[in-house]
């Protein structure tokens, strides 16, 4: 049997405050540690304020701490959030929170970003810089990451059908090619899904699947299942369950009334594509 550690613990990140100019530094830092955050999901990160000494600072909630995170090449600003003062007693003494909601790095790109904490001087309003180092360092390197989540994967996008007339039934036909369905991913429930686009569409679509590996013949398939539809414009949604090596599309236009056959766009609309995710 297999063991697995799983380590549950604070991110942690120290920032110098120097408030006090009478404090020299003794134990000085070299560097800062660089700080690592998941895009996708809520980080939270303890900020500890020390002198240049080591010593923790006590800082109290009507004190304005500011978190920015910029672009390290551009040096543009891409969050900013406010810190939140946490000390309550000696053992909180100089801790604020930083608190990332998924939605602050949704539409950041993972890479490595630059960040600093400013100091909001409450004599006049002006910002102070705190530092992260013992040297005068002003910012930081951050880390945005993406391991904790799968990335989405896009859709499959069918915007091709070939015409064939079908002389059992005597009707034009349109069917896509063969759309591989993900067998290897599917489970239990092996969930499909189409969105199908249509404009004035008068007609029937039929979705179809094939256990074949090599469907070479459009022979092969199944209906999995019908749809009709009446001069319908907008989007279409269809769910259905199966574990298939391949779907298709095929959708038979609606003959004009007075007409002989059903190879009339101008009546039968349009089966503009479709969007399909296995």
């Amino acid at each position: 049997m297999q063991n697995l550690p799983i380590y549950l613990y604070d991110n942690n990140l120290d920032v110098i405050l120097d408030l006090y100019p009478t404090v020299r530094g003794v134990n000085q830092v070299m560097y800062q540690h660089d700080l690592k955050i998941q895009k996708g999901i809520k980080n939270k990160v303890r900020i500890q304020f020390k002198n240049s000494d080591q010593k923790r600072v006590s800082i109290s909630n009507t004190q304005t701490f500011v978190f920015s995170m910029f672009d390290t090449i551009s040096q543009r600003l891409v969050l900013e959030k406010q810190l939140e003062v946490i000390e309550t007693n000696t053992s909180t003494r100089g801790l604020a929170l930083l608190t990332l909601t998924e939605s602050d790095t949704m539409d950041l790109t993972k890479s490595s970003y630059q960040f600093s904490v400013k100091y909001r001087d409450p004599d006049d309003g002006t910002y102070l810089p705190t530092y992260a180092n013992t040297y005068y360092g002003v910012a930081g390197t951050v880390h945005l990451a993406e391991d904790i989540n799968p990335v989405l994967q896009p859709s499959q996008e069918i915007v091709s059908f070939n015409k064939s007339f079908n002389s059992f039934t005597n009707q034009y036909e349109h069917k896509s090619g063969n759309v591989y369905a993900c067998p290897e991913y599917n489970s239990n429930t092996a969930l499909h899904t189409m969105a199908m686009y249509m404009t004035g569409f008068r007609g029937t679509v039929y979705v179809q699947g094939t256990l074949y590996n090599s469907p070479q013949s459009f022979d092969r398939y199944v209906t999995i299942q019908t749809l009709f539809y009446d001069d319908f414009t907008g989007v279409d949604y269809v769910n259905f369950n199966g574990i298939f090596s391949y779907v298709r599309i095929m959708y038979v236009p609606a003959t004009a009334p007075a007409e002989f056959d059903n190879d009339n766009p101008a009546y039968y609309g349009s089966f503009d594509k479709v969007l399909y995710r296995c």
